[in-house]
């Protein structure tokens, strides 16, 4: 139903298993002159998370994106704000990223430049509180990937500071160029130009999602308009599980450029790099250097195979796999790794540290094995 901040960040929070602790930890991000409170919703009979954000007293609403207030501000002083916030440097480059996009709309819908544009201060103050909280969000769930469906924009007329706009509003239109959005039969304003920002700087792509390879959680944020739908976001955390086998001969590097080549791989992200000996054409002595990688990532690896190896051609594979859920405890300082999944469940002491007590006590890793496992 649409895209407004308060809704993208409730379903990030939503996310979480400790929404308590994550909204103490927005209400420490020093954004000015603002309290944000969870609150549990229902939207058609559908339990979600609203945050209710509250500006100088004021609970955040729509109107505040587009009304008239008290004070305004630039986007200078807009920045100076930013660059006050509790967060880390990614993150403000980030807020600061998503409310130019706003800030270009703005200035394009009126005919004038980005520094001329003044902003009411409530309605800013509630688009910075909205941005930063996602950017710190998604910041911490760290994704490699970011897909939207098409916007739900609604329908009819917006009331704001300067009339009666049709839906999109000037400046939501013109921050969703180039993204896939829809009008429906909501006679109302689904989409904020703050809501279109965010996604329109997040999303890797704006499509229909017809499968998903596991979904780990989903978060549902809920708006505060009551309509005949339900007005919900879900946010699905999802985890791909599938791979991509890349694979090449190599009979013209030594065993160690070989060897670097595989662990660089590994360092980059590899699930796993391997060299195995094999006889090619006329008897000669070669390697067949594998990479596995996310499927995501192929493209990535094949310019890093390419880089680092002396092959001019790599074979793709993408193989299906099985995989145990794991785990990582600490029992003292010992580490231990627990899989489990299909009936089994196995564990077993990180090497690491096995390596590390036989260096420390001279003892061979068997024993150390042995004693760790006591």
């Amino acid at each position: 139903m649409g895209a407004a901040g308060d809704m993208i960040a409730s379903s990030l929070v939503d996310l979480s298993d400790s929404k308590v602790a994550i909204v103490e930890e927005l209400n420490a991000l020093s954004l000015p002159h603002t309290q944000v409170f969870l609150e549990e919703k229902e939207q058609s009979g559908i339990k979600g998370t609203h945050l209710k954000i509250v500006i100088k007293g004021e609970v955040e609403t729509p109107e505040h994106h587009h009304g008239h207030h008290h004070g305004h501000r630039n986007l200078a002083e807009i920045t100076d704000i930013i660059n006050s916030l509790n967060v880390s440097d990614r993150v403000k480059a980030d807020v600061k990223e998503i409310y130019g996009i706003v800030a270009d709309a703005e200035a394009k819908a009126h005919g004038t430049e980005v520094s001329e544009v003044h902003f009411h201060e409530l309605g800013m103050l509630d688009a910075v509180a909205d941005i930063t909280i996602c950017a710190y969000l998604i910041n911490k769930l760290n994704p490699e990937k970011i897909t939207s469906s098409p916007i739900n924009v609604g329908n009819g007329t917006v009331k704001c500071a300067h009339g009666v706009l049709p839906v999109p509003a000037p400046a939501t239109a013109n921050i969703l160029l180039g993204a896939a959005y829809y009008k429906s039969d909501v006679q109302t304003e689904l989409c904020t130009p703050t809501g279109a920002a965010i996604l329109k700087y997040y999303a890797d792509a704006f499509e229909e999602v017809h499968s998903f390879s596991s979904v780990k959680k989903i978060g549902i944020g809920t708006g505060t308009k009551q309509l005949e739908n339900a007005n919900i976001i879900r946010a699905f955390l999802t985890e791909d599980n599938t791979v991509t086998e890349l694979s090449c001969n190599i009979d013209d590097m030594t065993g160690e450029e070989a060897a670097f080549a595989a662990e660089k791989m590994m360092s980059e992200g590899a699930l796993d790099c391997f060299i195995t000996p094999v006889i090619m054409k006329k008897g000669r002595p070669a390697y067949m250097f594998t990479v596995l990688c996310r499927s995501g990532e192929t493209d990535r690896f094949v310019k890093l195979v390419f880089k680092h190896t002396s092959t001019i051609g790599i074979r793709k594979y993408t193989p299906s796999r099985y995989t145990l859920e794991r785990t990582i405890t600490e029992n003292g300082c010992t580490h231990i790794k627990r899989s489990e999944g299909f009936g089994e469940v196995k564990e077993k002491i990180e090497f690491e540290d096995i390596k590390k007590l036989a260096v420390e006590k001279d003892i061979s890793v068997f024993e150390a094995r042995k004693e760790l496992s006591n």
